[in-house]
């Protein structure tokens, strides 16, 4: 009988668990929105819940970055590649982002989450384009498409 009562509690754990990490609040009614961490644009790579994220943000110095985030928007991932580049529409322009390394963090190139463009994009408003190749762990997402005109908060 105690066999029965811990496999019972066993099933009852399991099932009531949730295998991931984010507030089920935001549920309600069937949407499901992310918040981006910065104040950036949100642009989701793969699936709902089994991809990733990437926050664009304007910066105060007109620099565009991206942020690599998680299937969730709530964490940073950091990725090996040394640069993103962007491959923008309606103009013969490439723009490239470098990795950021950051001590404080122990983020480097090649170990980082934080990409910063090395111009201001100030004069390339609205961007559109494709973000030509992003490796996350052991997925490839190749020429995604994105805009971006501005942060979502002031």
């Amino acid at each position: 009988m105690n066999l029965a009562r811990f496999y019972f509690f066993l099933t009852a754990c399991f099932l009531g668990a949730c295998s991931e990490h984010h507030d089920h609040s935001a549920h309600a009614g069937g949407t499901h929105v992310h918040q981006p961490l910065r104040g950036g644009i949100l642009l989701e790579l793969g699936p709902h819940g089994s991809g990733h994220n990437l926050e664009l943000l304007r910066n105060e110095k007109d620099e565009l970055e991206i942020f690599i985030l998680d299937a969730h928007a709530e964490n940073y991932i950091r990725i090996k590649q040394p640069n993103i580049e962007l491959s923008l529409n309606d103009r013969n322009h490439t723009l490239t982002l470098n990795a950021v390394p950051d001590s404080a963090t122990g983020e480097t190139v090649g170990n980082t989450s934080l990409f910063r463009s090395n111009q201001s994009i100030a004069n390339l408003l609205p961007l559109q384009g494709k973000i030509t190749a992003i490796q996350i762990g052991s997925k490839n997402y190749v020429q995604t498409a994105f805009s971006f005109s501005k942060n979502s908060q002031p």
